[in-house]
């Protein structure tokens, strides 16, 4: 795996505009993200018209199209922000990329202090201004935090850091998002950013005697944090032994399971899963993979899976094609950020790691997280349109 990583590691060479294909967005890229997105809108409806469609606690009818109508409409913003970041030139991401981060600190910092910071789910990470839809800065800073990184490991190829000073810088500033993510009490999204980092870092070269004892040290110091947070260890202790564990800390694991089995191979089909009626907890969001393995069955659940894999697959090859290290950083970066939360979100849904609140990129309801997404998928197609000579 070592020799594979350092296969991986972008090497710089001197090229002129003649080598690349500017111009050009990967289209199969574009469509497979555009195909996402109109399945999210399906199966959002499927999952949230029978709680939007609820009377509310005055007794008043809801409108089971609530949540179609305001995710149509974030899809529709997605859209247009990943059609707007596919048109910035790369090197005004690259000039961008530590003011984006600043400004996402300044609204990480005003979510934690200011009056306008919310608390849900027992994490303080939505943002509440006045004027302004409530929204969620660390999805948003994901893509920050990536550009970022992708700046700094990138000196190491060009030759104006040396490597230990650039992936030092990369380690510090993965460090800091973390303790500030642990801060808003969000230890699922500081694990993400902890993951995406590790990727990045092995894309460069890094050896795994490093990687991995890195790995576990971070391991480690996630178990001790969530020791002290009861409700964090009990999801733990709930993943290790479900049937064991008390109702209320077993009660999303064996619900999103009994959702999926519900479905058997071939599912129960669309819009027909009872799951999501009364027991499925968040089931537009946080629990949407087992409504789509409770209507579609094991197969449907398969085809995301292989939809989520070709996505990555494919923005491995935009990143591999790059004509600049930044480039390859950026994209290996995205990928692995939509590939590491797709293997979160499902590996949550079917027990294989405690419960937290991640959504599935591009499927699952939020307009943060659809857009955070979108906008990533944006930059990626960006730098498609900057590939090496016969990269395509």
């Amino acid at each position: 795996m070592c020799a594979a990583a350092a296969e991986m590691s972008y090497t710089t060479d001197e090229r002129d505009d003649s080598g690349t294909n500017a111009g050009r967005i990967d289209r199969v890229y574009f469509l497979h993200v555009w195909a996402l997105m109109i399945t999210g809108i399906v199966f959002v409806f499927s999952a949230s018209f029978p709680m939007a469609g609820r009377p509310d606690a005055l007794l008043l009818p809801g409108n089971p199209y609530h949540y179609l109508v305001q995710h149509s409409s974030f899809v529709a913003v997605a859209l247009v922000v990943m059609l707007l970041a596919s048109r910035v030139p790369v090197k005004w991401l690259r000039s961008a990329a530590l003011p984006l981060f600043g400004g996402g600190l300044v609204l990480l910092a005003l979510t934690l202090l200011s009056p306008w910071g919310v608390t849900l789910g027992g994490a303080r990470r939505w943002f509440d201004p006045p004027g302004l839809p409530m929204f969620q800065p660390s999805e948003l800073m994901k893509v920050a935090f990536i550009l970022l990184l992708a700046h700094l490991i990138a000196k190491k190829d060009e030759g104006t850091n040396e490597s230990w000073v650039a992936l030092g810088w990369a380690m510090i500033v993965t460090v800091a998002m973390g303790g500030i993510l642990l801060l808003q009490r969000d230890q699922g999204m500081a694990t993400i950013y902890a993951a995406i980092a590790f990727a990045m870092l092995l894309f460069s070269g890094m050896s795994l005697w490093k990687l991995v004892p890195m790995a576990l040290g971070g391991l480690g110091v996630g178990l001790l944090i969530a020791h002290h947070e009861p409700y964090r260890w009990r999801r733990i202790i709930a993943f290790l032994d479900p049937e064991n564990a008390p109702p209320d800390d077993r009660y999303h694991i064996l619900n999103m399971l009994i959702a999926q089995a519900r479905g058997g191979v071939t599912g129960t089909g669309l819009g027909m899963s009872p799951d999501k009626w009364h027991s499925l907890p968040a089931p537009h969001t946080d629990s949407i993979f087992s409504v789509i393995g409770c209507e579609m069955g094991l197969i449907g659940a398969l085809v995301v899976l292989a939809a989520m894999a070709l996505l990555t697959w494919r923005g491995m090859k935009i990143a591999r094609g790059s004509d600049g290290a930044f480039g390859f950083y950026v994209a290996a970066g995205v990928s692995a950020m939509l590939c590491l939360q797709s293997i979160a979100h499902i590996a949550v849904n079917t027990s294989c790691m405690p419960v937290t609140g991640l959504t599935l990129p591009f499927i699952s309801g939020g307009g943060t997280s659809l857009i955070s997404a979108a906008a990533a998928a944006g930059i990626v197609l960006a730098i498609s349109r900057h590939q090496r000579s016969g990269e395509t």
